[in-house]
């Protein structure tokens, strides 16, 4: 059977910053190509910011929202097309048994990384690093192609499928149940709850913004958590701003000087981040490269 079917529903949801109205019609455009695959949208009542906020709703409306989403039947994946800073906000009031009764997929990247790595901590469901918006992007023909792949087909499932091309920067092959997302973003969980914990996991980590002092901040982090001596590798994404900028050093060289203690496994792909390339991960799920 496939992840979705023609006539199922989905609904777009906003935990993190609130979408702007003036971009309403991009969200429209991307309801009409889901609805070319037989795929129906619904908003929640958390998706447009709030008069004179930045939010679609309080912490505590945002949670409730997504809660709502979880238990209704008819939704049968959740995407949220937010980003921003704000998502961790909602962690506190996110019920677990909700999510538990009515396992369902979670798709967001970017801050949503908090609830991706956050849901899979809490419940030990897996949920997907997913960008949709992509499917009305630059590349659309190649994001609908992989999208129906990935989704659609039943010999194909976004929860095990490594679709995106990658090399070695040290080692030959890594496993691990699939942790991270962007850096900035999952090292909001460090010391909560909320943080998986990264013994034998595959680390995944992917960058929009920061240069190489903000980034060589987060790997620093990352190591005195103990989380690169833990993880059984790494899988570095596109550092956007890094490399539109050919920053020195560069993230790459970064990762191998913060772990050459470890001798961890490290892996490079162009196809996992902010770009409208971008393919899916799943976080909370074995992977093996």
């Amino acid at each position: 059977m496939s992840f979705l079917q023609k006539g199922d529903k989905v609904a777009f949801i906003a935990c993190s910053d609130g979408r702007e109205q003036s971009k309403a019609s991009a969200y429209s455009f991307l309801e009409k190509q889901l609805e070319e695959f037989g795929i129906y949208s619904v908003y929640a009542k958390t998706f447009y910011v709030k008069e004179n906020t930045p939010f679609s709703g309080t912490p505590k409306q945002r949670a409730a929202e997504l809660m709502k989403l979880y238990a209704e039947k008819e939704i049968k994946a959740i995407f949220d097309l937010s980003g921003g800073n704000s998502a961790n906000e909602v962690l506190s009031f996110i019920d677990s048994t909700v999510i538990k009764d009515n396992p369902k997929p979670f798709i967001g990247i970017s801050d949503l990384s908090v609830l991706n790595n956050a849901l899979f901590a809490l419940t030990g469901i897996a949920n997907l690093h997913y960008q949709a918006m992509n499917l009305i992007g630059p590349d659309a023909n190649f994001q609908k192609d992989l999208f129906a792949k990935l989704f659609l087909e039943s010999w194909e499932s976004p929860y095990d499928s490594v679709t995106f091309s990658y090399r070695w920067l040290r080692g030959s092959d890594m496993s691990g149940c699939v942790i991270g997302g962007n850096a900035r973003c999952f090292l909001k969980l460090a010391g909560t709850r909320y943080m998986p914990d990264s013994e034998g996991k595959l680390l995944f980590l992917e960058s929009l913004g920061g240069g190489p002092a903000a980034i060589g901040s987060y790997f620093a982090q990352l190591d005195q958590l103990g989380i690169f001596e833990k993880c059984s590798g790494i899988l570095l994404g596109t550092f956007t701003y890094m490399e539109k900028n050919a920053c020195s050093p560069s993230a790459e060289e970064l990762l191998l000087q913060y772990t050459e203690k470890y001798r961890t496994p490290i892996a490079k792909t162009e196809q996992l981040g902010h770009g409208p390339d971008s393919h899916c991960i799943p976080i909370g799920m074995h992977l093996e490269l």
